[in-house]
């Protein structure tokens, strides 16, 4: 091998290393952020925080795999709060298309996204508005550069987990990721939010829920805001969530 060769291939194997390292550094550093609610520092960004907000499965049994329609959807009037940091007038997401359940069907679940981030963004007439960018092949949190909606593992009783980085002091979000836990069982009801799949977690309900927190809102868990798409259980046979109530829509439009 000549000498100039040998230079080539040994720069380049350094290079390789330190990307490496980079990249294990950043992933150990992004594993401290505990997968439970709260609020917690950024390793080597003082002046951000990130949100961690997990949506809960409601325990209870699973009925029979049937399809039932004619369900009420409830309006609310109670508000919703919010949770400290508002989006910019027009931000991007990033869909991952990989192990989407087969009962949501890879073809419907870009359809399942746009429904979701639609039902916030048609309220706030062009104030913030969250449209699809790249897709990614990312299904883990992590401060990328990235806005992720994936399909993925989460720990516990958690149908979905959503992370927001931004700083305090201006509201600012810097980055969003939302994980939906691939273990449960789930469908989708081709939004309508009067039919739902009585032994499935519906994907847009959920999911509607989760994109909620990007926009800002809190989650809610007093017997007032059950009917609130930012209630902070989900259930099984349940998909009122793709709609939002009255309650849903004031707290968004106040932030905003």
């Amino acid at each position: 091998m000549s000498k100039t060769k040998f230079l080539v291939i040994f720069f380049l194997a350094i290079a390789i290393a330190f990307c490496f390292s980079i990249t294990f550094a950043k992933n150990e550093k992004e594993s401290d952020i505990p997968e439970q609610d709260g609020i917690y520092d950024v390793p080597g960004h003082p002046e951000m925080k990130v949100r961690v907000f997990i949506h809960k499965a409601k325990p209870g049994p699973a009925p029979e795999p049937t399809k039932v329609c004619g369900l009420e959807d409830f309006n609310s009037t109670a508000t919703v709060s919010f949770a400290g940091w508002k989006l910019p007038n027009t931000y991007e997401y990033n869909l991952n298309l990989n192990n989407v359940p087969s009962f949501v069907g890879l073809v419907n679940w870009p359809t399942i996204a746009e429904n979701s981030f639609n039902a916030w963004n048609s309220v706030l007439s062009g104030k913030a508005t969250v449209t699809r960018g790249d897709n990614t092949t990312v299904s883990r949190k992590g401060l990328d550069g990235q806005n992720i909606v994936a399909w993925g593992p989460a720990s516990g009783s958690a149908l979905g987990v959503t992370y927001i980085w931004y700083k305090p002091s201006t509201m600012e979000v810097t980055e969003l990721d939302t994980i939906l836990n691939q273990k449960f069982t789930w469908a989708w009801s081709g939004g309508a939010s009067t039919c739902a799949y009585t032994n499935s977690y519906d994907a847009q309900n959920i999911l509607t829920h989760e994109i909620g927190h990007w926009f800002g809102l809190d989650d809610h868990y007093t017997n007032d805001y059950v009917n609130n798409t930012m209630y902070g259980y989900g259930f099984k046979m349940d998909a009122k969530g793709d709609t939002l109530t009255t309650g849903d829509i004031l707290g968004v439009q106040a932030i905003y």
